[in-house]
């Protein structure tokens, strides 16, 4: 290949390379957020995993809502004291986008109603030296105001990717598991992250 003809291959890659560019940042300029999305998550306001729902107000609106519905539960086994608690989690919040483009800044603030289900299992020697077990259920719901601040990104064909952190704050009465108690104003922080679909 002679001199001329490398000068104008690399003019020609040279300037197929800044048109790709342009284009790029052209439709990432004019890249308008999806009115809804779904998604799955881990952790956040529930903990552990979640079904939710996304809507801006409006087309491309920074404000939207959120509502999830979230699932946990915790298993502890100790010296024949067996504790079975779950969580169910209603989800509610409003959150703010901040950008322009694909890549936003997420911050929300929400409330979760939460259900505690709790079953203790005790075995224990009885008087004619056999085990007995005695069962006992606890249900008590309580109530979490929380933030997030993360990271949401979107792309043209409409993949969702979400992490961040909740920080959560229970504003009613305390429960007990079998390593733990919880009070009244215990402050919580859960990571998050969550993948799903925006149309």
């Amino acid at each position: 290949m002679n001199e001329k003809k490398s000068k104008g291959l690399a003019l020609a890659l040279l300037l197929m390379g800044c048109s790709l560019t342009m284009t790029a940042r052209t439709a990432d300029s004019t890249f308008v957020m999806p009115l809804h999305s779904i998604y799955g998550e881990e952790g956040g306001p529930c903990w552990g995993i979640s079904a939710n729902w996304d809507a801006r107000l409006k087309k491309d609106s920074p404000w939207g809502y959120q509502v999830g519905l979230g699932w946990a539960g915790q298993w502890d086994n100790m010296m024949g004291i067996h504790t079975h608690t779950m969580y169910y989690g209603l989800t509610t919040g409003m959150n703010y986008l901040i950008g322009k483009r694909k890549s936003r800044l997420e911050l929300g603030l929400g409330n979760q109603l939460r259900l505690i289900s709790s079953k203790l299992l005790v075995a224990y020697m009885g008087k004619e030296s056999y085990i007995s077990i005695k069962s006992e259920n606890k249900t008590q719901v309580r109530d979490f105001l929380y933030m997030n601040v993360g990271y949401r990104y979107t792309s043209t064909h409409g993949f969702q990717f979400r992490c961040g952190v909740t920080p959560m704050i229970n504003t009613t009465n305390g429960w007990t598991t079998s390593d733990n108690a919880y009070s009244k104003g215990d402050v919580f922080l859960i990571p998050y992250v969550s993948f799903g679909k925006a149309f």
